[in-house]
């Protein structure tokens, strides 16, 4: 009778949630027309935490110092390039901000400028063991000729200096950037290899190096790490495909995390498609063990609830929550954010979507095409590229740079209801890894990517 009680309390506490937070469009079970959002949560809606000016256009990367609380973001301002994709003003190098927690952005440093493209791109960032940040600077709008490096900013009784250095070279598209203790993980998006006809568009991987070489290169004398950017490099720890979905845009992994275990999570810009990396029993990272653990493809869009009509079909920046153990998926398509819950060996997980909204110049704090997020001063920020890509929500650029930000208490009454009713799903239901299991719809031995069961050679996926 107690279990029998304890349930049915459990039952009518999401009922009541849901009937406060979800207001969708028509009648029930109807999908929204249009591009009017699917549904809204007003708890959850998003506010202005910062307004970066109008010399900040296309911010990016964030992440918070352990040392002095500091969040530094940077600005690559990819949106303040002509048609030669060269950048206007004296934003060539781009820019590192301090963002306090009352949201008062100051710049710090201009990006020194590549040799061979006159530009600097700077992205995904990192603090890494030696005090110093490490920064992904993506050449790939400038020159995709493997001029995208891997940086590092010295700072000095936590502060940065004017002092930078270049630590790898060779990099392809240069993206997310995660420490995970003595160890550097970045994402390449874009691989230069031969595609495969309509059905895979393009790949890429991730690199992993140790604090030894990393720390060591580019500097007191040693010259920086030469890489082989594509999955014949030894630091390629993940090597995967982009199928043809939607925009049939082909970038690979973008955004990049490391949870509690140690268990690194990436998704395909490109295609939504999501994928974890475990370490093994003794702790290395191996490509054999990558796992497909959301398939795009495949996935349900359901006629009502808390994702109607909605689907993940892009992966931009990913943001793992110790203190709630989710991750955070910004959604540059569909100008969204969505949460996951990290799943075992074997199973897949269940995004969900937060919020969203429709276009628009971010200026009260909606979304204007997020990119990236993290936990600071209390809320969950997210920050809005602005720089749209044809088939996005987001249509045009239109300064100034904003932040977007959630209340995290709001956040954290959402993860815990949505965990107690949502949980991974097993195996039936969609596993794929690199032992042969494979999702619904996929034929044999065939990897993610490859055509679906019943599609003719030579078919595309529908488009939605």
């Amino acid at each position: 009778m107690k279990k029998a009680t304890l349930f049915l309390s459990a039952l009518l506490t999401l009922v009541a949630v849901s009937t406060a937070t979800f207001a969708q469009d028509g009648p029930r079970g109807q999908r929204p027309q249009g591009d009017r959002p699917a549904f809204e949560r007003p708890n959850l809606k998003p506010t202005l935490f910062a307004n970066l000016g109008d010399e900040c256009y296309t911010p990016d990367g964030m992440t918070v110092s352990d040392e002095t609380g500091m969040l530094y973001l940077n600005v690559p301002n990819f949106g303040r390039m002509d048609d030669k994709m060269v950048k206007a003003d004296s934003a060539q190098g781009g820019y590192l901000y301090e963002v306090d927690k009352d949201g008062k952005a100051t710049r710090v440093l201009e990006y020194p400028v590549s040799e061979k493209t006159g530009q600097a791109g700077p992205m995904g960032l990192d603090f890494g063991p030696d005090g110093n940040l490490y920064v992904c600077d993506n050449q790939y709008f400038h020159n995709k000729d493997f001029c995208s490096r891997i940086l590092r900013v010295i700072f000095k009784d936590g502060k940065p200096t004017q002092e930078v250095q270049v630590v790898i070279e060779g990099v392809k598209l240069a993206n997310g950037m995660s420490w995970y203790q003595d160890k550097l993980f970045y994402t390449d998006s874009c691989f230069d290899i031969d595609t495969e006809g309509d059905e895979i568009i393009g790949s890429g991987g991730v690199f992993m190096f140790s604090a030894d070489e990393v720390t060591k290169a580019g500097k007191d004398g040693e010259p920086a790490i030469q890489i082989k950017a594509g999955p014949d490099d030894p630091h390629c720890v993940a090597y995967v495909k982009v199928q043809k979905l939607g925009r049939g845009d082909n970038t690979g992994p973008d955004g990049i995390c490391v949870d509690k275990n140690g268990t690194v999570w990436f998704g395909n810009f490109g295609n939504g498609y999501l994928y974890c990396l475990r370490p093994n029993d003794a702790g290395e990272y191996k490509r054999e063990n990558v796992e497909n653990v959301f398939d795009a493809l495949n996935q349900r869009v359901r006629e009502q609830g808390p994702n109607v009509g909605m689907k993940l079909e892009c992966c931009d920046g990913i943001f793992y929550d110790k203190d709630l153990d989710c991750v955070y998926i910004d959604d540059s398509v569909g100008n969204a954010v969505w949460m996951f819950k990290p799943c075992e060996k074997g199973q897949t997980v269940r995004p969900v979507v937060m919020w969203t909204n429709d276009d628009n110049d971010g200026a009260d704090g909606s979304f204007d095409q997020p990119c990236e997020a993290c936990v600071y001063a209390g809320k969950l920020l997210l920050v809005n590229f602005d720089w749209p890509f044809p088939g996005m929500k987001n249509t045009k650029v239109d300064p100034p740079g904003t932040i977007s930000a959630i209340d995290y208490a709001e956040v954290e009454k959402f993860v815990r209801i949505m965990e107690r009713f949502q949980g991974p799903r097993g195996p039936r239901e969609g596993r794929a890894n690199a032992r042969g299991d494979r999702p619904r719809g996929q034929r044999g031995d065939r990897q993610q990517g490859d055509r679906p069961r019943g599609q003719r050679r030579g078919d595309r996926p529908s488009e939605g």
